[in-house]
């Protein structure tokens, strides 16, 4: 049987003034911005896939295309989205139950 636990922290919700999508970005985010670039690079130079010991596979490229593709063209992103919820006419019909 779990115990109760007895010390529990409060976290007050943050005012709305917290977040104005109008406001310039503060330093810290523009550092973090640079950051997530350049592991970008670094990652995207590692991709050398005829050196690798576990190859990339299609499903891989193609998933990491669509989500490159969604940073790039994030007008676009909704509609490969809702593409990508359909089922796929390569899957495996289920098999229905006898009764």
């Amino acid at each position: 049987m779990p115990r109760k636990q007895s010390n529990i922290i409060k976290i007050p919700k943050p005012p709305r003034s917290a977040f104005n999508k109008h406001r310039p970005a503060s330093r810290l985010l523009l550092d973090q911005m640079s950051h997530l670039a350049s592991s970008l690079v670094r990652h995207l130079a590692n991709l050398n896939n005829y050196e690798s010991r576990s190859p990339i596979t299609e499903a891989h490229a193609g998933e990491f295309n669509r989500f490159i593709t969604s940073l790039l063209h994030p007008h676009t992103a909704h509609l490969a989205a809702k593409k990508s919820g359909s089922k796929s006419k390569d899957q495996p019909k289920k098999r229905s139950a006898r009764a």
